[in-house]
């Protein structure tokens, strides 16, 4: 009888506890969801940059443009670089243009400012007019 009584009372005290954490885990996957509901997109030109041979840097001159459905202070990166190319405060869209040169695809990511989740990405791909050829021939050839 003591037990019941103490099981009764422990449970009332646990109830404001439960739904204490309860409320806490809602809000934070309500901020979860909230941090990666904005509608994003981002375009950049040209789409691909061409060297010679393959290896060799590519020039080229790139034109970002981006759009957002909600406002708010946003960055420009390349890759996975920790400083910003641009950014942009309390804004839903913003341009950005700038020279490269790069041997590797050029991957541009916004982002929130001081946050690491990106909201939209864009590549240069790069290309080549000749490709790098396999090993050269060792071998003799009579004919």
């Amino acid at each position: 009888m003591l037990s019941t009584k103490m099981n009764k009372q422990l449970q009332r005290l646990l109830l404001p506890l439960k739904t204490s954490c309860l409320l806490l885990l809602l809000l934070v996957i309500n901020s979860v969801a909230n941090a990666t509901d904005i509608q994003a997109s981002m375009q950049v030109s040209p789409e691909q940059c061409v060297a010679m041979r393959q290896g060799q840097a590519c020039y080229v001159s790139v034109q970002l443009s981006w759009q957002v459905t909600s406002p708010g202070n946003y960055c420009v990166y390349l890759s996975a670089a920790t400083k910003a190319l641009n950014c942009w405060e309390n804004t839903t869209e913003g341009e950005f243009k700038k020279s490269f040169d790069s041997n590797i695809n050029l991957e541009f990511s916004l982002r929130r400012q001081n946050d690491s989740l990106s909201v939209a990405t864009a590549v240069v791909k790069m290309a080549w007019v000749h490709k790098k050829k396999g090993q050269p021939r060792k071998s003799w050839r009579i004919f």
